[in-house]
């Protein structure tokens, strides 16, 4: 019922009370309570003197405990009246909540609010992150859920939501066919495409470079969208490459032929296999060939 009553409050649209005085921080300091009766005003102003009430709730100091905090002051006792706090709410506004999305969104998005929380809030700074904004539902019309929030203090926020279209505009590279995981991608096998469609959270590639030449760590279909995350290098050494490798001890070095038995890539241990003498030694992959580079006394080979 005490929730149902609150949830009721929040909904109006409220302002404060007029026998409340507004607090906007964590806790009521002596600076607050100053201004409601200017007996307190000897009172260190940053003293602390209890936290703020939560939104659509009061903080209401009785006359016993206005005598107390007189007493441990040095303040002289009179009959005091209680005084009471809140934290100013007010019903938002469409443009506040489009001006706080429009500020995580790329310029050259469209937006359109569909629905928003209409429940009173505290005044601070409005944000609504990408990572809140869900992807589409199904029948929706493209619409989505954003979730966002108000941080009306250095430690406390209230959550809000809004329902929005979001599509842009954007040029990504396309597969022209399948792309296998972990196989050098040929610059002739990609293409650039405009497309328009929802925002999305994942980055894709927009130019042709950042794709041709490198490896992607699943596979892909075609024409599908190549994520930036899933780029990496091609592989130095394959398992089962014949690789040439250089054992440096002081001023002797040693050239041979191994058999790898893992694929890494540049700067990344290898597992190699002597083909003479049977035996398995690890050796770091050297950056842009085949050939390998063990320092010091390593194992036995």
């Amino acid at each position: 019922m005490v929730r149902f009553l609150l949830l009721l409050f929040l909904a109006l649209p409220v302002v404060i009370s007029a026998h409340c005085l507004p607090v906007t921080g964590d806790r009521i300091l002596g600076s607050d309570l100053a201004s409601a009766n200017t007996k307190f005003a000897s009172l260190p102003a940053t003293l602390q003197l209890g936290y703020a009430p939560d939104p659509g709730t009061t903080r209401i100091f009785s006359a016993i405990e206005l005598q107390r905090i007189a007493r441990a002051n040095g303040i002289q006792l009179v009959d005091f009246s209680e005084v009471c706090f809140e934290i100013p709410v007010h019903i938002p506004a469409d443009a506040g909540f489009v001006e706080a999305m429009r500020r995580a969104l790329p310029a050259e998005a469209s937006l359109h609010l569909v629905d928003m929380a209409r429940a009173a809030i505290p005044a601070g700074k409005l944000e609504f992150p990408l990572s809140g904004l869900e992807p589409p539902a199904v029948g929706n019309d493209g619409a989505r859920l954003w979730r966002g929030f108000v941080q009306y203090t250095d430690t406390r926020r209230v959550a809000v939501w809004a329902r929005v279209v979001v599509a842009i505009t954007y040029v990504t590279v396309v597969t022209r066919k399948a792309v296998v995981a972990d196989t050098s991608i040929d610059a002739a096998s990609l293409q650039l495409e405009t497309r328009t469609g929802p925002l999305k959270r994942e980055a894709t590639a927009s130019r042709i470079d950042q794709v041709a030449g490198r490896v992607v760590r699943r596979p892909l279909t075609s024409g599908a969208e190549v994520p930036l995350s899933l780029i990496d290098e091609p592989p130095a050494i394959r398992r089962g490459d014949v690789v040439r490798v250089e054992v440096q001890s002081g001023l002797a070095v040693l050239h041979f032929d191994a058999v790898a038995q893992s694929t890494v890539r540049a700067g990344e241990f290898v597992e190699l296999r002597n083909p003479i003498t049977g035996k398995t030694f690890r050796a770091r992959a050297e950056s842009g060939s085949k050939a390998l580079i063990v320092v010091g006394k390593g194992p036995a080979l």
